[in-house]
């Protein structure tokens, strides 16, 4: 077999399918119910499944002691490969001030070069050595609208290889029911109130989601803050963490003025954004129930969540 490393130890590959099934992992409740199926359910050879979390440096602690984790619990222990960190060339935060912005939901370089270019460096990796590789994400239809227009199976050209989802007809209370059958507990984030594990917060993220955040993990606002401030001083000019036309105007509270157009209009900074979802949305009533479906983003790859 082909030698993989990992944290110090040395495993083969079961090169006898000649084919890796490449498990997505993100500390989402989908992508632990994947992982489960297809160590303990799919009939899969041990040695042909090989998970992996990409790292984006914008995960709250609990998310990595949870992966951390599933590796040695569900993965290690059951004679599976650990779960291999990926590591995007720039994390959040650096990838942010390369760009001059951060990301926002009609420019989702965010997904593309920390999740998905560190997933198609390990493909083609693997493909190099002589593997077909299959992706296999947690994806569910009945997470959003769009996610329902997806198929099991598919070749993706972004990727170069075939695309296996083996949950998506799945409801989300037989995620839960898998969670249950083989004793793992979920990631601690959903009992805290999150709704989404991955990015924390996420530019996708609900007002009532931000509120919450901000209430159990303030130093998450902290460091949203300090590169706001930091991309104002480093460049002369505002990037905020919120697009303007996302937030009532009343409470954008940094004028602007548009280098180009000349255009005044007044930004939102996260503290803007913070105090809005706090007057706007009763943190003390928010619904805690973990069988809610939360919002889904449109990424047809189930990178994110």
């Amino acid at each position: 077999g082909a030698a993989y490393e990992s944290r110090g130890r040395l495993l083969m590959t079961d090169t006898r399918t000649g084919t890796i099934y490449s498990v997505g992992i993100s500390g989402s409740k989908d992508s632990d119910a994947a992982l489960l199926y297809m160590v303990y359910e799919s009939g899969l050879p041990k040695g042909s499944i090989f998970p992996n979390f990409c790292d984006t440096g914008n995960e709250c602690e609990e998310t990595y002691t949870h992966v951390r984790t599933l590796s040695e619990t569900v993965c290690v222990s059951n004679g599976i490969a650990p779960i291999e960190w990926l590591k995007p060339e720039r994390d959040f935060y650096d990838l942010a001030e390369h760009k001059g912005r951060f990301p926002s939901a009609k420019a989702r370089f965010c997904t593309e070069q920390l999740k998905i270019v560190p997933t198609m460096k390990r493909v083609k990796a693997w493909q190099d050595q002589g593997f077909d590789v299959v992706l296999v994400s947690g994806v569910r239809a009945g997470e959003s609208h769009e996610r329902g227009k997806l198929t099991e199976r598919e070749y993706n050209t972004v990727y170069d290889c075939d695309m296996w989802r083996p949950l998506l007809t799945w409801s989300l209370s037989d995620v839960w029911a898998i969670h249950r059958k083989y004793k793992v507990m979920p990631n601690p984030l959903y009992s805290l109130g999150m709704k989404r594990v991955g990015c924390l917060p996420c530019v996708m993220s609900r007002k009532e989601e931000l509120a919450n955040i901000a209430r159990v993990f303030p130093e998450r606002i902290d460091r949203i803050r300090e590169a706001e401030h930091k991309g104002k001083e480093s460049r002369g000019f505002l990037s905020t963490f919120a697009t303007p036309t996302r937030v009532p105007l009343r409470y954008r509270s940094q004028p602007w003025t548009h280098p180009k157009t000349g255009q005044q209009i007044n930004l939102a900074m996260i503290d803007d954004v913070i105090r809005w979802a706090r007057e706007e949305y009763d943190v003390e009533q928010m619904d805690l129930d973990l069988f809610d479906e939360p919002a889904a983003c449109a990424d047809r790859f189930g990178m994110c969540e």
